[in-house]
């Protein structure tokens, strides 16, 4: 296993993550306020965002058993 490359994914992973949590909060607020009337800008955000931080777990879990 290359271990840079691992360790590129694993960010990415991150950011991306950090991305979708934003529009999640984004999402919520609009939805809140009612400037929108639909709960798919605050849930479809979320359920990407947990994809995305499933993938970084598993990417940096990768890593550190890789490192031993």
């Amino acid at each position: 296993m290359n271990l840079k490359r691992e360790e590129l994914k694993k960010k990415i992973f991150f950011v991306l993550y950090l991305i979708f949590f934003a529009l999640t909060i984004i999402g919520a607020i609009l939805c809140i306020t009612h400037k929108v009337n639909n709960a798919g800008y605050a849930a479809i955000p979320m359920l990407i965002g947990l994809v995305f931080s499933m993938l970084y777990r598993n990417s940096k879990k990768a890593i550190e058993e890789n490192k031993e």
